[in-house]
Formats: C-alpha cells, sequence, structure tokens
C-alpha cells in the first residue's frame, strides 16, 4: 500500500500518519521549497514543517530477529528536523512502556544525551556498538535496533513505600477486649473479669498509642496496669517510635532477651519500616529471561506446566509470586512462534518465614532512654528477687539478607544497660530445599552467655522431616537470665508416601539437663474411611515423663476415632489414660454457616478405670460446651464445665473495636488499628456489600466500621448483596482508594439509592384505568400500557410516582415500599386529580 503514497519521486505528505508538527499551518504558509532525501522528493509543505521540526516514534526491534512485519514495540519518540538540506534528529526522549522495557544504562545516557545528530548517507545514526537508528524515508518510519547487551533486565519490585494517608482528618480506633470468669465449688462463688484496652489516636501519619488493663473487676483485688504510652511515625521507610514502651514495641531489628519484662521511657529510630511495603511473594532469587521477540515463557516443574507468562522483545523477570512455596527446581522455556527458543534450569527459592524478597539491604536501628526493670537473680536454686531498679539504656542492631546459598541472614544487636554490655547475634542459612540451619548466640560482659541450635531436614520426594535444637544458658554475675540446658529432637514420618495403608507418624524428645526431666512424645494418626457420607480417622498416642531420671515416671495415653460428618460437623470418641485413670471421652463440634452463631461444642469425659495408689485422681465424670459467635459489632466465645466434685466453671471472652471520626462513632467487631467507615444510610434491614482487597464484607444500617490491619493499601469497591434480595444503585463513590496507617479511619460517603422494581396498575378517581399515559419519578420515566399497568424502578427513600394527564394535569401517587424489597406488586393504585395522595388497592399487594 506504501507504494500509492509515491508518484513521480515524490513523498506525499499524507504518508505521516503517526507525527506531530512542532509548528502551525500560518508559519509555514506561502514557503515553496523542496528537500530531497535521498531518491524521494519531499513536498515543500512538508519540508517546511521538517524545518521546524516534526515528532516521529522510534520503535525497537532485535537485530538478529527477522520480522515479517515491522516491530509496533515503541521505545522514544524522536524530533525530526532538516539542517542545511540533511535530516537531524534533534532529540530523543525515551517512554515508558507497558511491557516496561528499558535500556541498559551506557545506551540510555547515550540516548538522553543525544542532540542535533544528522543521519548518514544510508538513513542510519550510529549510537553505540549494541544499538543503531535507521530511517525507513520511504514509509517515515524510525527504528532502533539493538543487541541483547543494550537492554537492561527488567525487574519486579520488591519493595514499594506506602505513600501519604488518605484519612485527612483526626481519628481514632479503639480495641477492646474484656473476659470475665465464674467459678462454683463446694458452696464457694468468685467471679473475677478483666478488661483490655488499646486506643491509637491519630492524624494522617502520625499516631499516639495508649495500652492498659484492668484486673479483678467487680472484686476486692481489683487492679490496673498502663502498659504503653507511644508516639509513632512510620514514613517513607524511617520509623520514630517515643514514649513508655516496653522491649516488644521498642524493637523493629533488635534482640534484648535480657530484658523481657522490663519497661522504658526512650526513644527508637530507623530505617526498618512498616511503611516499607516488602513483597515476599517473589524469589528470592530473580529469574531473568530475554526474548528476542514477542513470545511466551514457559514455567514447568518435573515435566508439569506452572506458568504461562507473556512478554514483547526484551529482558524481563519472570513473575514467581503466583508459584507454589517452597525451594525447588523448574524448567524455564522462552517460546517464540511456538518453537522453543531456549530452556535452562533455574531454582525458585520463596520460603514461608522470610519476611522480604529483598536482598542485601542494611536495616538498622538505634534507641536508648531510661529502663525500668525487676531485677532477678536466678544463681541460686531459689531466684532472689532485687526489687524494681531504674537505669539507663542504650544500643543499636542491623540486619542483612544475601542471596547466598538459598539464602542467608545476619542480625545483630549491642546494647548495654547499667554495668550491662550484651551482644545478641542471629545468622539463618537455607543450604538448600532441604536443610536450614539457625544459630542464636547472647553474649554479655557479666560472663553470661546463650546459644540456641536449631536444624531442620526436609526428606526428599516427601517422605518426612527431621528437627533437632540444642539450648544452653551460662548466668553470668548480673543479667537476668535463668540457666537452661536442653536438647530437644524429633521426627514426622509420612508413612502412607511407601504404602496407602499406613498413616503418619511423629515423635519428639526433649532432655532438660538442669533438672534432669525427660519428656517423649509418639503420636499416629490414619484416615480409616472417607467417602460422602463423612471420614473416619484413628488418633493414638504415648507420652512419658520422667522427673529426676528414673526415679519418677508418669505415661499417658490415648486412642480416638475422629468422625468428620456433612454438614461441617465433627465427632470424636476414645479412650485415654491419665495419670493411671481411664477415661471414655466424646467431643462433638458443629460449624454454622451465614449466622450470629459460628460453632457450638460439647465435650463429656467418664473414668471407667481408677488408680487407687496415685495421690492424683480424675473427676469421675465431667461435661464442657462451648458456643463461639461473630455479630456485626463484635465476637467473642461462652464456655462452661461443670465436674461431679460439683465444680463448676463458667468463661466468657468478648473483643471488638469502637471508631470515632469526625461526628461519626460507630462499633464494630475486630481488632485491627484502622479501618474505613462506610456511609449506608439503610433505614431498613437492607444489606450491600464492600469488596476490599479481594474479600468480601457485609454493609447494613446507617453507617459500617471494617476494621482493617495499619500500612496497608486498600482497594474498595461498592456492590450489590448476592444472597440479599435488595436492589442498589451506587450512583457515585463505587470505588475508592485508601492507605491506612495506624489510627487512621477514612469515611466513604457513596450516593446510593435502593432501588425497588414496582409493577401495579393505575385508576382514576371515576375508576377508569389511565391507559397510555406518562409516569416519571425523580430517577427514571415510564408510560403505562392499555390497561393502566406499569413498571417502574424506584428509589425507596423518595417513593412517589407522578401521573400526567393528556391535558397537563398531575397525581402524584405516594407508595408504600419500607417493607419492600426486589420487586413488588402493588395492586390497583388510585388518584384524584391534582390531589397530591394515593390509596393503595385493597389488599391487591404482594412481593415478587
Amino acid at each position: 500500500m506504501l507504494g500509492w503514497l509515491f508518484r513521480k519521486g515524490m513523498l506525499l505528505p499524507g504518508i505521516c500518519l503517526f507525527c506531530s508538527v512542532d509548528v502551525s499551518a500560518g508559519d509555514i504558509a506561502g514557503q515553496e521549497t523542496q528537500l530531497r532525501v535521498g531518491d524521494y522528493i519531499i513536498p515543500p509543505v512538508f519540508a517546511d514543517a521538517l524545518k521546524q521540526g516534526m515528532r516521529v516514534p522510534v520503535f525497537i526491534r532485535y537485530k538478529e530477529t527477522e520480522l515479517p512485519m515491522r516491530s509496533r514495540q515503541k521505545i522514544a519518540d524522536a524530533l525530526i528536523a532538516t539542517e542545511k538540506g540533511a535530516l537531524t534528529i534533534r532529540e530523543l526522549t525515551l517512554v515508558s512502556t507497558p511491557d516496561n522495557l528499558s535500556l541498559s544504562a551506557p545506551v540510555e545516557e547515550i540516548v538522553n544525551g543525544l542532540q542535533d545528530q544528522t543521519f548518514s548517507d544510508d538513513m542510519t545514526l550510529h549510537l553505540s556498538d549494541a544499538a543503531q537508528i535507521t530511517f525507513d524515508v520511504r514509509a517515515f518510519y524510525l527504528e532502533m535496533t539493538v543487541d541483547r547487551s543494550a537492554l537492561a533486565a527488567t525487574t519486579l519490585a520488591r519493595h514499594s513505600s506506602l505513600g501519604n494517608s488518605t484519612a485527612s482528618t483526626p481519628s481514632n480506633v479503639l480495641n477492646y477486649t474484656f473476659g470475665t470468669y465464674h467459678h462454683r465449688y463446694n458452696g464457694y462463688d468468685g467471679t473475677s473479669s478483666y478488661l483490655t484496652l488499646d486506643n491509637t489516636s491519630a492524624i494522617r501519619e502520625h499516631h499516639l498509642n495508649l495500652n492498659g488493663s484492668f484486673y479483678g473487676i467487680g472484686s476486692a483485688n481489683s487492679s490496673g496496669n498502663f502498659y504503653r504510652a507511644m508516639y509513632e511515625r512510620d514514613m517513607e521507610g524511617n520509623r520514630l517510635a517515643l514514649g513508655m514502651v516496653d522491649t516488644w514495641n521498642l524493637q523493629s531489628i533488635a534482640s534484648m532477651n535480657a530484658l523481657n519484662s522490663s519497661r522504658i521511657y526512650g526513644v527508637s529510630y530507623g530505617n526498618k519500616s512498616n511503611s516499607r511495603l516488602e513483597d515476599t511473594t517473589l524469589s528470592l532469587t530473580p529469574i531473568t529471561v530475554f526474548l528476542p521477540a514477542a513470545g511466551e515463557v514457559h514455567v514447568l516443574r518435573d515435566g508439569k506446566l506452572l506458568s504461562i507468562q507473556n512478554f514483547a522483545m526484551g529482558s524481563y523477570e519472570v513473575n514467581t509470586a503466583t508459584l507454589p512455596f517452597g525451594i525447588y527446581n523448574v524448567e524455564v522455556q522462552v517460546i517464540i512462534n511456538g518453537k522453543v527458543a531456549s530452556s535452562r534450569n533455574e531454582q525458585i527459592n520463596k520460603t514461608y518465614a522470610r519476611r522480604s524478597s529483598v536482598s542485601e539491604r542494611w536495616s538498622w536501628q538505634v534507641f536508648g532512654g531510661l529502663l525500668e526493670y525487676h531485677k532477678t537473680d536466678y544463681r541460686p536454686q531459689n531466684a532472689v528477687r532485687e526489687g524494681k531498679q531504674e537505669t539507663w539504656l542504650s544500643g543499636g542492631a542491623a540486619a542483612v539478607t544475601f542471596p547466598w546459598l538459598a539464602g542467608t541472614s545476619f542480625k545483630s544487636t549491642v546494647y548495654g544497660f547499667d554495668s550491662n554490655a550484651v551482644n545478641e547475634s542471629e545468622i539463618d542459612v537455607m543450604f538448600n530445599e532441604h536443610l536450614r540451619a539457625n544459630q542464636q548466640v547472647l553474649l554479655a560482659n557479666d560472663g553470661s552467655r546463650k546459644s540456641i541450635t536449631t536444624l531442620n531436614l526436609s526428606l526428599p520426594a516427601g517422605y518426612g522431616s527431621l528437627w533437632g535444637s540444642r539450648e544452653f544458658t551460662h548466668i553470668g554475675n548480673h543479667l537476668p537470665l535463668r540457666k537452661g540446658d536442653y536438647f530437644t529432637y524429633g521426627a514426622t514420618l509420612p508413612l502412607q508416601s511407601l504404602t496407602p495403608y499406613l498413616g503418619s507418624l511423629t515423635f519428639s524428645r526433649t532432655e532438660n539437663y538442669t533438672n534432669k526431666t525427660r519428656y517423649n512424645n509418639l503420636d499416629y494418626s490414619q484416615t480409616l474411611a472417607s467417602g460422602r457420607y463423612g471420614t473416619v480417622t484413628l488418633r493414638t498416642g504415648v507420652q512419658n515423663y520422667h522427673y529426676q531420671r528414673d526415679q519418677d515416671t508418669t505415661r499417658d495415653k490415648y486412642v480416638n476415632l475422629d468422625f468428620s460428618l456433612p454438614l461441617a460437623a465433627w465427632f470424636s470418641a476414645g479412650l485415654s489414660s491419665e495419670n493411671g485413670n481411664m477415661l471414655a471421652n466424646m467431643a462433638l463440634r458443629k460449624r454454622f454457616t451465614d449466622s450470629t452463631i459460628t460453632q457450638t461444642g460439647l465435650s463429656a469425659s467418664q473414668r471407667v478405670k481408677s488408680k487407687e495408689s496415685e495421690s492424683y485422681r480424675s473427676d469421675k465424670r465431667a461435661v464442657n460446651g462451648f458456643l463461639s459467635y461473630d455479630s456485626k459489632y463484635s465476637s467473642g466465645t461462652l464456655s462452661a464445665t461443670h465436674a461431679s466434685d460439683n465444680s463448676t466453671n463458667i468463661n466468657f471472652s468478648t473483643l471488638g473495636s469502637v471508631a470515632w471520626a469526625g461526628r461519626d462513632v460507630v462499633p464494630a467487631k475486630g481488632s485491627f488499628a484502622s479501618g474505613v467507615l462506610i456511609h449506608t444510610d439503610f433505614s431498613d434491614n437492607a444489606t450491600m456489600t464492600a469488596k476490599i482487597n479481594g474479600q468480601h464484607y457485609p454493609l447494613s444500617g446507617k453507617k459500617n466500621f471494617i476494621p482493617l490491619p495499619a500500612y496497608g493499601r486498600y482497594s474498595v469497591e461498592l456492590m450489590n448483596d448476592k444472597r440479599s434480595a435488595d436492589s442498589v444503585d451506587i450512583v457515585s463513590g463505587r470505588n475508592h482508594q485508601s492507605v491506612l496507617y495506624p489510627g487512621n479511619v477514612e469515611v466513604i460517603r457513596p450516593e446510593i439509592k435502593q432501588l425497588v422494581t414496582v409493577f401495579g396498575r393505575i385508576r382514576r378517581d371515576n375508576g377508569t384505568v389511565a391507559a397510555h399515559l406518562d409516569i416519571h419519578n425523580h430517577i427514571g420515566r415510564g408510560r403505562t400500557d392499555g390497561q393502566g399497568e406499569f413498571a417502574m424502578d424506584v428509589d425507596k427513600r423518595y417513593p412517589t410516582i407522578t401521573l400526567v394527564e393528556r391535558n397537563g394535569s398531575r397525581c402524584e401517587l405516594e407508595l408504600n415500599l419500607q417493607e419492600a424489597r426486589g420487586a413488588v406488586w402493588m395492586g390497583d393504585l388510585q388518584c384524584e386529580s391534582q390531589i397530591r395522595m394515593a390509596a393503595q388497592g385493597e389488599g391487591q399487594r404482594g412481593t415478587l
């Protein structure tokens, strides 16, 4: 088709369909100069436009690829002009591409610095040994041809900054946990309650957290404790915390095991931040591929296809976020035009325990302040408490992860208080997909030292796992450490991998060399039957406790049959031996969906054999029941136990939250420190749904607070509830993007219409039907048919329909839609002309 654009060596202006001219038509009017480029003569108007400059897209292609068509992969815009009768590129501007193609740093530097470069006689412009630009004058087509060294691998972002909070007004989130315990035994009654409050107030990214508890509420021994008053600003990858905190809140990286129960009045600052979002779904070592042309990348594991990804020409990182977790080898194939262009083996390194996919980045933290701790000396056989001590605290910590082996992490903390100097270090090494080791060490200037070594081994082909841990603690002169000398090891063996007729065996053993005790545990489980009527599982096990070596030994045994039944029911029955007493046990649990009550359970035990010589004897019988609930405003559990010794225990616990923003105060279930508050303004039982990051939350009533984890980005979409007959029209505010920090409550006020499809028949005051007349309300228009019948969507908040007669007179119908949902038949509706009222037909009403 391009041949039609040329006549007698002339290049027609119409060929540059994708160009923009940096000059107005008035500037070139009347100019009649011609330009010869090679064998082509450019018309005068077009030549004059080129003198001022014309922007032309630049497309990129791999030089070793022969394509039947020109490249459509845009990489830059070029400003083309004529200088002294020759074509030049005044400048090149790189553009962002949907596939995020990027040039190597040297080539990109050349492109960005290119100015006023003239094409050679063959219309090429040499950028470097790896890239050049060619100009097809006949088609006015610019193409950058590159080799592989001119392209940089486009990698996936492994971290991002959370950005500014979208909650613009001051807000507050109060989380609470309340529990009460009642005990009755032989005529004695006792009740004790507790209340824990955690309050976070925020102005955008700044927040203040207060935490405290009350104990023994309602009793003579009531007390309270204030645990935390902390200001925090975690923004753009840096965290500042100051105030009254404990060691857990002071830490971002630091480990301070010598001060686990201490209170600190101090400050902490570092770059280990919650506002720096780490992507843990990507492989620790990126997998990059090069495609000489647009094609596909196939990822296979043991010959099974795991992923297919499409790429344009260039070098890209394979997205491993959707691949299974674990450490395993995969085959990566590059497919071009249906043929395998290249193939190689790579390792996927995705572990659940890893907190980041970013490697070789140092995280650091410094802290200091006034320390208040209870000094205790554990060197004597009975600990000596020396009372509360106040002293100074100062320290710092650093951590880094390297991609060595399958991933190696280092962390070290140095801190001092009173007359003590302490170093705690940790190294975690993934040798391969099967073997992982962890070493923790504590050293202090008072002679204290502590070492914990952990080793985990996964057997190949899913034949089980082995683990072991060795802990040793030596007490020095000052640090409040407990002496410890432990060795724990165990194994899990899925015997069903050898034969389907066996189950899973787990063994563990703990040796406490300090107090000379030993604990052995052996458990076995096997599925005996599975089918449409349920699943039957056998569980059996033995536990041995050896105190003071072999001087005192306790052995417990159990055997149970578990029945998982349809309709979310679970039943278990069996025998157990506890300290010489044999018990028959039964347990039943039932789950409920779409109900305030989420689960109920009942268990009972009956002693069938006693060991009279033992000082400890179990109850002859005991019954326990529990109920869990989950409502719009709170969730919790109620449980009760009654034993044959006339003892009764009743426990109740509940948790929830209260959000405040502006004039809105809304309770809700959950215990997160931020959330969104959505105004629905429903005056009836209507419901709708909020979809937040893929999870659905029901909305009802006038206001709804949905607690969400702080330091998160959330995509909120409002929609109809598929399980409800209600129909809502979300006029505005359907979609919303939120960025939440602790204490943030973002208020969303959508415009919502509650729609009901109304069917009926309109009659005049003389009884005749209002046939073929226009009707309307504030959201739409309609018309009655020959029998006066109509169908119209009506907003329940404005249940009015206006009838317009042919002579222009009007009648307004007020509909009673308070209980209507979805669609409703209103029967005969009668109205009197010029009177703003309506009467509903006699008893002719029903919901469709």
